[in-house]
């Protein structure tokens, strides 16, 4: 049974092509447009702009947005004014961001836990347009305010992989959204630590929305769709935060290789280090009929909210189009 749906964009295509791929993903029954601040890419808040104004019926999230880089008031601003284009809600995904590139632009990660809390705390007592006076760790208001009220309500998610991250989520956030490179039974595990930190703190889990990033590619060719997919997986491997992901599947992953290959910037010497098993455990690709099992097994094990990351070029995103319009 297929739920809501979510395209994701990283910024690496062109603005114009990704705004003509989200116009016919949404035109194919998508619902909502995902939109990711990767830094020295493609800008998140603008891009959703432009996704907001071709499709107002489709929810816009600016997609991991880091609070050592953007401070909750002019966030704010900037979520309220993507509010009144547009039919529905917009939404934000927070998360401490990618440390190799804060750092490149002269941040780090100082008490992650405490940044992405409260950035969430603030962005909803300005949403709701009262005098915001707060004193945290991080960051001081003294009484920021926007000057006019958003027609919609704002959906905050909180970008996790770590079991602290996951905890604030179900604590804190309107829902959560999951690293690309999961298998479904880790998203099931991660979920569930979403779902008992909530139970813990008095919140009902079941109105937590719970969403995850999927690398997809689809073709008649299913070789060739898991070939498109197996390079942005290897990029991903990278990360040992998914090492517990991995042992889980019982798949060997030589991490350590990729992560060598990956520092030499040697791309096909680690998309050769991935096994088509692994393609397999970590993404939706390959034929339709294929990647219809794929999906449905990521909504048996708590996503309610696939977020996939479409893959290729011209004709690999019309397939994927295609597929997203008979799927849905």
């Amino acid at each position: 049974m297929i739920n809501t749906l979510g395209v994701s964009f990283d910024g690496f295509v062109t603005t114009s092509e990704a705004l003509k791929t989200a116009h016919h993903a949404v035109a194919a029954g998508v619902q909502n447009l995902w939109m990711a601040e990767h830094l020295g890419y493609r800008e998140a808040f603008v891009t959703a702009m432009g996704f907001r104004m071709n499709d107002p019926e489709a929810m816009v999230v600016p997609t991991a947005v880091s609070p050592y880089l953007w401070h909750p008031t002019p966030t704010a601003m900037s979520l309220a004014t993507l509010a009144e284009v547009g039919k529905v809600p917009v939404g934000i995904a927070v998360a401490t961001g990618n440390p190799m590139f804060l750092e490149e632009s002269g941040k780090e990660i100082v008490k992650p836990i405490a940044a992405v809390k409260e950035f969430v705390e603030i962005l909803r007592q300005i949403w709701n347009g009262e005098p915001v006076h707060y004193n945290g760790k991080i960051f001081t208001l003294s009484g920021a305010q926007l000057a006019f009220k958003p027609p919609q309500p704002l959906i905050i998610y909180v970008a996790a992989i770590g079991p602290q991250m996951l905890r604030l989520s179900g604590r804190s956030a309107d829902g959560i959204v999951l690293s690309a490179g999961l298998s479904p039974q880790y998203c099931k595990t991660s979920l569930d630590v979403v779902s008992n930190a909530a139970t813990k703190s008095g919140r009902n889990s079941e109105n937590i929305k719970k969403a995850a990033y999927i690398i997809f590619a689809v073709s008649d060719d299913g070789k060739s769709a898991m070939s498109i997919a197996r390079t942005k997986l290897a990029f991903l491997l990278r990360n040992r935060a998914l090492e517990d992901n991995i042992t889980m599947t019982g798949i060997p992953v030589d991490q350590d290789k990729i992560i060598d290959a990956i520092g030499r910037r040697a791309m096909d010497e680690a998309k050769n280090l991935v096994s088509d098993d692994a393609v397999e455990a970590f993404t939706v690709a390959g034929t339709p009929k294929d990647c219809r099992k794929r999906i449905e097994a990521f909504y048996a094990n708590g996503v309610h909210e696939p977020v996939l990351m479409i893959q290729g070029d011209g004709p690999e995103r019309d397939s994927a189009i295609n597929f997203l319009r008979d799927l849905l």
